[in-house]
């Protein structure tokens, strides 16, 4: 009886999300503006309604009067900053304390991987997952890449709906064609699936598709460009970005967001800057005061999440930020998987600063590294087998490099693969410290 409860649930969110998403969809910006002016007053308007409603929700009210403001002082994204803060434990905390309320029983619980810690439990009304998904289609439209009447294919997810079932009545007949690939079968089974079913838009983690160019380019066995393809969940470095258009081609897409607020920017082929989308996000660049700068933390406001808002949320990013007639752009981006380099007087140094000696060096496919202690790196490697130099000239390379940069001298050990395997959360952070 309850299976069946669930299943008929399951059932009447799915309607609803998909009327609400047939409805959002058309009042979403499609292509990236010449000229922000308009979208710059959608994303005011809806600012200000935001912090209306967020004012009526006691979590955020005892926020505003904390910080002495009121939501009429709430003009623009900018003004958000007014606001604190909101971290990832304040949120697991406050989510934690409704997901089990009788009025939250038919909302969408979502949890996030806990790449930086404990897991994340995200509620979401039929209307805001509605929402969610249908940015996620204006993303691909961005891109020129029409849902409607292309092919996709994924990876397999767990809130995927029935992934290894039959085509739905609208796929058969051509429309909103979805396959899903078992991102986890042996490396060739995956690249011929791929290739048999030649995608217009492909997505997978990173570190997935990392596991698929790799192969490919140790093997020569070939894999078919899509139009569009999308490395998602993790940051891409530059010599990730070069190693994935020799072997897929040119059509990189870098889809920026998180599990908790959706895909907010977007990067789009031969750019080198994220364009936000303004209609329905703030991403805002705030220095350890909150206070915006033009390098620090990255925080997201994502305004069409107005039943249960999150506002100004603290996704674990650093970032560099331009800011030009008013509008934001985001031109440098550090992966929140990363740890730092550490030192024993509380110092430290960051995937930016190391950035550098990596990407200028085309020999290195893939890198990690593990500080062991205060004075001992450990570092995961994979070079390209045609790379000129060789690995202990790499060896000598990185350590001379790096050591001009950290603010002591480390000793480095080097262990060289094929691949670097991932984390258990299936993602791959490039730096991670083992230091107490």
């Amino acid at each position: 009886m309850q299976d069946r409860c669930t299943e008929m649930k399951e059932k009447i969110q799915k309607k609803l999300m998909n009327g609400y998403l047939l409805a959002d969809l058309p009042k979403m910006a499609w292509q990236i503006p010449k000229n922000f002016s308009k979208v710059m007053q959608v994303q005011n308007q809806r600012v200000q309604a935001l912090a209306k409603r967020a004012w009526e929700i006691p979590f955020y009210r005892e926020r505003f009067e904390k910080a002495g403001v009121r939501p009429e002082d709430i003009r623009t994204g900018d003004d958000l900053t007014k606001l604190p803060v909101l971290t990832k434990n304040e949120l697991r905390e406050w989510m934690g304390s409704l997901k089990d309320l009788p009025e939250y029983q038919d909302w969408i619980c979502d949890t996030t991987s806990g790449s930086t810690g404990k897991p994340v439990s995200i509620l979401f009304s039929p209307r805001e997952k509605a929402y969610m998904k249908a940015n996620w289609y204006r993303v691909m439209l961005c891109c020129g890449y029409h849902p409607l009447t292309g092919k996709m294919m994924s990876r397999i997810n767990m809130h995927d709906v029935n992934p290894g079932g039959q085509d739905t009545f609208l796929q058969k007949l051509g429309l909103f064609r979805h396959e899903f690939v078992d991102q986890y079968a042996p490396e060739e089974e995956v690249i011929d699936r791929i290739n048999a079913y030649e995608p217009d838009w492909l997505y997978m983690n990173k570190t997935e598709l990392m596991r698929l160019v790799l192969y490919a380019k140790r093997t020569g066995k070939k894999i078919f460009h899509p139009k569009f393809y999308d490395p998602i969940s993790e940051k891409v470095t530059e010599n990730d970005r070069a190693l994935f258009i020799e072997q897929l081609g040119p059509g990189i897409i870098d889809s920026y967001g998180t599990a908790e607020t959706g895909a907010c920017m977007l990067r789009l082929p031969g750019k080198d800057y994220y364009v936000v989308h303004n209609d329905s996000f703030v991403v805002n660049v705030v220095d350890d005061d909150g206070h915006l700068t033009r390098q620090g933390r990255v925080i997201i406001t994502p305004l069409y999440k107005t039943d249960l808002p999150l506002i100004n949320y603290e996704v674990g990013d650093r970032a560099v930020m331009r800011t030009s007639q008013g509008v934001h752009f985001i031109t440098d981006m550090e992966g929140r998987l990363n740890d730092y380099f550490r030192y024993e007087d509380g110092r430290v140094t960051s995937f930016f600063e190391v950035t550098p000696v990596i990407a200028h060096c085309p020999d290195i496919l893939q890198i990690r590294f593990i500080q062991k202690s205060w004075d001992l790196i450990h570092v995961q490697i994979v070079r390209d087998e045609q790379a000129k130099m060789t690995a202990p000239e790499l060896e000598e390379y990185l350590t001379s490099s790096l050591n001009q940069i950290f603010k002591k001298p480390f000793r480095f050990e080097y262990e060289w693969m094929k691949v670097i395997p991932p984390d258990e959360n299936g993602k791959l952070r490039m730096i991670v410290c083992e230091v107490a």
